[in-house]
């Protein structure tokens, strides 16, 4: 089940930071896909209870989570709605704290 689980996160971290390049969603902002976005969430969440009682998890499943997260960051820096991006980024992050707080 976490080979599956794993495979969509990293299906869906691609497409959110192709999206997130650039400028996608016009008048200089950038395009934010909320539904891609519940997405993640709601695999997240599925993955948490997947890896709830494993020793390691994977550093390319961490690796494309953290990247995913920090695309929201530099957007802001190059978008006129820095602002949802910051929200997103801030929720994005208090997640992944969340589900590897017990890894650290």
């Amino acid at each position: 089940m976490v080979p599956d689980l794993e495979k969509e996160l990293k299906e869906i971290c691609i497409a959110l930071t192709v999206k997130l390049r650039g400028n996608g969603g016009g008048d200089g902002n950038a395009l934010i896909d909320h539904d891609l976005i519940q997405r993640l969430h709601t695999t997240l969440d599925a993955y948490k209870e997947a890896i709830g009682k494993e020793e390691m998890v994977s550093k390319e499943i961490v690796w494309s989570l953290l990247y995913t997260s920090s695309r929201f960051y530099v957007q802001s820096k190059y978008s006129k709605n820095n602002a949802d991006l910051m929200e997103e980024y801030h929720n994005l992050n208090h997640k992944l704290v969340r589900i590897f707080d017990n890894y650290t």
